[in-house]
């Protein structure tokens, strides 16, 4: 199991950081992926591959007046 964001997640282990996403939010473009406490660029999202106990923090950008 990894942890997102305080919750426990499992049959994400072996899977990329893009996989994560694409299960957990349908605004890519707006979120800050990080991993382990290291902020992750946009780049290695789909090189990264979760291992079991990653902690990952997905942090939304929302514009607003």
């Amino acid at each position: 199991m990894i942890n997102v964001n305080g919750e426990q997640v499992d049959q994400m282990v072996g899977k990329t950081l893009t996989d994560l996403l694409k299960v957990k939010t349908d605004m890519m473009q707006n979120v800050v992926v990080e991993l382990n406490g290291e902020i992750i660029h946009r780049d290695q999202l789909d090189t990264k591959i979760l291992v079991e106990n990653d902690h990952v923090e997905l942090i939304s950008f929302v514009g607003g007046g």
